[in-house]
């Protein structure tokens, strides 16, 4: 079988069309993760102005002794830490956990700080440590240092 040139003019157009489709489809999915990640964080913030003492660092300190508490606030601040560290997650997940990319978009080591009681004392026990993959938890812990 041969090919004539008609058919490579075709071959050819079909595989550069693919190739365009292919990286449109990518970019387009991009910026509609972005567009959605963005969506996430307006919504975390207005939690945070609903309830702000959610980022109170003196708040957040206290979670560690109160963590087994079934006062609403603790139970609160436990479920927008989980909000808080899932987004961070699918964020950093987003930027291939490029360090400038991230802290370029978003402050992330004042945010990560504030809430390190939540994170290294989670109210389930290795919730974290099997919750997340390693290179979030690699991502979490540079700035607990």
């Amino acid at each position: 079988m041969t090919l004539t040139d008609a058919g490579l003019a075709t071959l050819t157009s079909t595989i550069f069309s693919t190739i365009i489709s292919i990286n449109y489809g990518n970019k387009r999915n991009k910026s509609e993760i972005k567009k959605d990640l963005d969506r996430q964080l307006d919504e975390i913030i207005k939690i945070a102005i609903q309830y702000p003492y959610l980022e109170s660092q003196i708040f957040a300190n206290s979670w560690a002794m109160n963590k087994k508490s079934q006062d609403e606030n603790y139970l609160r601040y436990d479920n927008y830490c989980n909000l808080l560290f899932n987004f961070l997650s699918r964020f950093c997940t987003f930027y291939n956990f490029d360090k400038l990319k991230i802290e370029n978009h978003l402050n992330v080591k004042d945010w990560i700080r504030v809430h390190q009681q939540c994170w290294t004392n989670p109210s389930t026990p290795y919730e974290n440590a099997d919750g997340y993959s390693v290179n979030f938890k690699k991502f979490i812990n540079q700035y607990l240092i």
